[in-house]
């Protein structure tokens, strides 16, 4: 049995679609059978249909949030699209499919699954299904069973398998400046190279990662201005933003760029990040400081990481820190001890 902890799953208004209706009915009959409560709000949330929430020993609540997809099946492929911007650590994709003969399957996918899937041009995750396509093993591992009913639940409870580093590009652009400023007087016969946002992010965890066990998921955000020019700075290969520590932790690296004020989204991101033990900030604006006090006061903890080099509007702050420019020094091609 399932562990009795508080779930709750929330549901939005749906159009009137009977196979839409037929699906989401189908799912939350098979959630009720693995002990998930079930209740419907009044309110919804990025494409999410559904919501798992726990309570938390810790803080207050974790949850998970659920897309439902119902797809009638034939010899024609039909596809299931979901916009890269929905796809978090904390979403999930049930799929529920139909044939002509009434035979059902159910199957669920988790964020680094659908993060496999194909991208189109419309910025979505995409996959094509049809009778032959969902008896491959892929499809058929991904059918929902206890197994994976104790995997949601393992997800809503285990906390520290997960990292989450958010980087405001505005600061990480001024802190290179000022790192190749710093180094170049220092090491004058030494080329400093264009570092790489993989190195960057990688010396980032190696010095600030608390958690260094293996198999871990960390997820980082980088969020660029439209008005700033972060790439000119660092090399960015859009078409390769996974890579794996020396731990054997998978980084998945999610780029935002933005017209709104960088520091106002990622706190929006910060208060979706219920229950999250480890998160890295890579910040240094005062406009930050509200934000934080208000994490801390809740029981949160965190690493600020921000740079040495103070121009007065460095943000205050009672979480621990450490210094990006050692980071972004180790990128250039310095050696430890010349940091």
């Amino acid at each position: 049995m399932l562990p009795k902890t508080l779930k709750i799953i929330r549901i939005r208004k749906m159009d009137n679609k009977p196979l839409e209706k037929q699906a989401q009915s189908f799912i939350i009959s098979q959630l009720i059978k693995f002990d998930f409560k079930v209740n419907e709000l009044s309110f919804d949330e990025k494409g999410s249909d559904l919501y798992i929430i726990k309570q938390s020993k810790k803080h207050h609540l974790k949850y998970l949030t659920i897309q439902c997809k119902g797809r009638k099946l034939n010899d024609k492929n039909t596809s299931v699209r979901i916009p890269i911007s929905y796809v978090e650590n904390n979403f999930i994709l049930f799929i529920y499919t139909i044939d002509d003969e009434k035979n059902e399957n159910l199957f669920l996918f988790f964020p680094e699954q659908i993060k496999e899937w194909k991208i189109n041009t419309k910025n979505e995750y995409s996959v094509s299904i049809n009778k032959e396509r969902i008896k491959q093993i892929d499809f058929q591992e991904k059918i929902f069973n206890r197994q994976l009913a104790y995997k949601i639940d393992e997800l809503l409870k285990d906390v520290k398998e997960y990292t989450s580093i958010f980087i405001d590009g505005i600061f990480l652009e001024k802190s290179i400046d000022w790192a190749y400023k710093t180094y170049s007087k220092i090491w004058p016969e030494k080329k400093l190279k264009k570092p790489d946002l993989i190195d960057v992010i990688n010396n980032i965890l190696e010095f600030y990662n608390r958690y260094k066990t293996e198999k871990k998921i960390i997820n980082c955000t980088l969020f660029l201005s439209s008005s700033f020019s972060l790439e000119q700075r660092i090399n960015i290969d859009y078409e390769n933003l996974k890579f794996q520590t020396k731990n054997g932790n998978q980084v998945r690296i999610l780029i935002n760029k933005t017209n709104e004020i960088i520091a106002f989204e990622i706190c929006e991101e910060l208060d979706r990040l219920i229950d999250n033990d480890n998160i890295v900030l890579v910040a240094s604006d005062q406009i930050y400081e509200h934000e934080l006090s208000q994490l801390k006061s809740k029981g949160y903890d965190m690493i600020i990481v921000r740079s040495n080099y103070h121009d007065g509007s460095d943000m205050y702050s009672e979480f621990r820190w450490g210094d990006v420019t050692l980071a972004i020094g180790l990128a250039f091609g310095l050696e430890r001890h010349e940091l």
